[in-house]
């Protein structure tokens, strides 16, 4: 499908906006399933097209609205819904579903593809998942300020009000219920409609949000015991280890110092985050600001971990090896993750998480994203004794045995575990999985067109997944960058080729490549990662090429066509770069530009222009210069724009279409899905259909679309008894 010329799916006048008002005990951070099932609606406001905005209300709280309740209007559009001739709209649609089938008595089931979600819409177009913020942003419609104080009043955990004790503000809230309908519907109107190939995709999703993911509810209840003990631990082990100079894992400056105390030399410099101004007798004027972002702290501990492998000088060694334990400590201790198992333990409902991801969650790339577990953002790394580990949390062993499991810190064992915390439903089922091989390293030569340069590098791919014994693109690159013959590539030295093409092929530079190489626990000095930029773009000027110049007069690549349609303002007009043109529309949000990608879905930059804007550092905060940038509106505020962000937004765009149209085609298959993130998905079959299940999956990975003729598509299929990312060991 041509999602270009399917600009909208539905026809107003078959669109029924609906929203619901509940009171329930749960608090709403338990994910919609476990909050509507607690929970009783006690509004729900509705309009039909354009029609006028309805009201149905409970005038006491004994119990939720019944179906007899509904006026004659709102059940006869559920029946043209039911009969094909309707659809129902909501904002968080997904919410409101839950609502509708768990929070009421007497209603028919709403499936998923009987409604859509006006908020995946106006995200499309670079608006906030709020809706009374992108009422305002939009000027659609203003919402009533007073909401948040009824919702308190009528719907919170622990709310007494009534509409007989509070009767005037009962009121006000029906009327406020109704403003919703009209903020939303607004928007609905005024944002560029979603295609019917969009909603398929919201579909297909929504169905693996109801179907849900099962934990090992034994399991995840000791380790969030264990995660609650650790952050205790870490504050006196971070005490002990820095002879109580700084009090906890929490305590910045006083850990900056500290280490800054503990270093010399490179250590040092990784600290500071921005040279020290010297006067002309070489004292310092301004002192060295030090930072310890999540980014710092992965250089620091592979910087940290290459000067212990190299010393043979005891005092250093233990100063270092303190230090790198304070820098572990810090990044797991401090880190969010172990407290998921909490979270699991917050939403599940008889084992099950349900409504984990958000379709079209990552505006500029239509990518989802997930919420409550946060799935997206699960670690890939594995332990050696992953097994073992898991067993003995699964028997309930206390935080000594498991500190005694291996060198890393409990915290970072428990962030690793949260993965293999997801298991199939009986003990009859297994795992089936499958991820794309390279996904994004292949789209980006693909996108750039008949470029020779990014031909020859899909044939690469090609050779390779013909014969995996053929040289791959980390040893070539590791040989280009390096001077070498690729025979001479050892294994660690093909980690730099690796390292260099995640980091640097959407135009990132030296602090790219450093902070990419710390992910990988590699140190790279300033010097040498100059020396890799450099070469690596001199060996592919296919994808310098693909970027385009950064000056706004650039004649060839994204960004010279993005700055063409915004000079020529015509929305007629096409420029191309490789497979992607660009359109601007002058009137849509104050002059927007449309980034079309090979399958005809749209990336949106809201109100976008040249604008003067203050340069920040590499932490994000003001350094005093001013430069004119190219920017547009994005959520809650405006993003800058220049080459790396197009080619970025476009590959893995493409990349969320590839998922998006797999997830329709399994779910049109009767796959049962569980689980994807942006380059897999995971299945949950029988035991004995396992091997079936492997090969009729990979099939489908490997499909290709209509609009991807020419991109070589690869994956592998895993097998297991529960999600892992061990290559040695999948429990079976």
């Amino acid at each position: 499908m041509d999602r270009d010329r399917d600009p909208g799916a539905f026809d107003l006048s078959c669109i029924g906006f609906v929203d619901f008002e509940t009171r329930g005990q749960t608090p709403i951070e338990a994910g919609a399933t476990r909050y509507a099932l607690d929970a009783d609606a006690i509004i729900c406001s509705y309009a039909i097209g354009d029609g006028p905005i309805q009201i149905a209300a409970r005038s006491d709280f004994s119990r939720p609205l019944l179906w007899s309740d509904m006026p004659a209007g709102f059940r006869a559009h559920s029946e043209a819904v039911a009969r094909g001739a309707g659809i129902w709209a909501a904002w968080n649609a997904g919410f409101d579903k839950a609502i509708w089938n768990f929070s009421t008595i007497g209603w028919p089931t709403l499936e998923a593809p009987q409604i859509i979600d006006v908020m995946a819409q106006a995200v499309a177009s670079g608006f906030p998942p709020d809706l009374h913020m992108a009422a305002v942003m939009s000027g659609s419609h203003h919402k009533d300020k007073e909401g948040s104080r009824l919702i308190k009043l009528f719907c919170a955990p622990g709310a007494q009000a009534t509409p007989q004790s509070h009767p005037e503000d009962w009121a006000r809230f029906c009327s406020y219920a109704g403003d919703d309908i009209a903020a939303m519907r607004s928007i609905f109107k005024g944002t560029r409609q979603l295609s019917l190939a969009d909603w398929r995709e919201y579909w297909a999703m929504e169905q693996i949000n109801e179907r849900g993911a099962v934990i090992d509810l034994t399991m995840v209840e000791h380790a969030a015991r264990l995660a609650v003990e650790d952050k205790a631990r870490s504050k006196y082990e971070i005490g002990s280890l820095t002879g109580g100079k700084v009090g906890s894992v929490d305590k910045i400056d006083a850990m900056k110092k500290w280490l800054w105390d503990s270093f010399d030399g490179v250590g040092q410099d990784l600290l500071i985050k921005r040279a020290e101004e010297l006067n002309d007798d070489g004292s310092i004027e301004t002192p060295a600001k030090l930072t310890l972002t999540r980014g710092r702290l992965l250089r620091l501990i592979a910087y940290c971990e290459d000067t212990i492998g190299r010393t043979a000088d005891a005092a250093v060694l233990d100063r270092y090896q303190r230090a790198l334990r304070v820098l572990q400590i810090r990044l797991y201790g401090g880190s969010k993750t172990p407290a998921k198992f909490g979270r699991m333990l917050q939403q599940h409902v008889d084992r099950r998480l349900y409504g984990q991801y958000v379709f079209n969650g990552a505006a500029q790339t239509g990518r989802a994203s997930s919420r409550g577990v946060q799935v997206h953002n699960l670690a890939r790394d594995t332990m050696k004794n992953e097994r073992e580990l898991l067993d003995a949390i699964g028997a309930g062993a206390d935080y000594d045995t498991i500190a005694r499991l291996g060198p890393d810190p409990v915290s970072r064992k428990l962030s690793l575990l949260i993965r293999p915390a997801f298991v199939p439903c009986d003990e009859d089922h297994v795992f089936v999985w499958s991820d794309w091989s390279q996904i994004e390293a292949r789209i980006l030569p693909w996108s750039a067109g008949d470029d020779p340069g990014a031909l020859d590098r899909l044939d690469i791919f090609r050779a390779v997944d013909l014969d995996p014994s053929v040289p791959d693109l980390y040893t070539r690159t590791t040989a280009d960058i390096s001077h070498i013959a690729i025979k001479d590539v050892t294994k660690p030295l093909r980690q730099r080729g690796k390292v260099a093409e995640l980091a640097l092929g959407f135009g990132g530079g030296v602090g790219a490549l450093q902070a990419m190489g710390a992910a990988y626990g590699l140190h790279v000095d300033d010097a040498e990662a100059r020396t890799i930029v450099d070469r690596w773009r001199s060996a592919n000027p296919w994808c310098v090429n693909f970027w385009g110049r950064h000056d706004g007069h650039g004649s060839t690549g994204l960004w010279g066509a993005a700055n063409r349609a915004l000079e020529q303002r015509d929305p007629k007009k096409q420029y191309w770069a490789g497979r992607i043109h660009f359109r601007f529309h002058p009137t849509y949000f104050g002059g927007s530009l449309l980034c079309v990608l090979p399958s005809g879905r749209c990336l949106v930059y809201r109100a976008i222009r040249y604008e003067p804007v203050e340069d920040l550092d590499e932490d994000g905060e003001p350094t005093g210069h001013v430069s004119r940038k190219l920017r547009f509106a994005r959520g809650y505020g405006r993003s800058k724009l220049w080459h790396g962000t197009f080619c970025e937004n476009v590959v893995q765009a493409i990349a969320a279409d590839c998922l998006r149209g797999t997830l329709v085609r399994l779910q049109n298959e009767n796959f049962k899905v569980r689980l994807h993130t942006h380059d897999e998905v995971l299945l949950e079959v029988r035991r004995e259909h396992a091997e079936i299940t492997r090969s009729l999956l990979r099939e489908v990975m490997q499909r290709g679309f209509s609009w991807s003729a020419g991109l070589p598509i690869m994956s592998d299929e895993t097998v297991a008894y529960y999600y892992t990312k061990s290559e040695k060991d999948h429990g079976l």
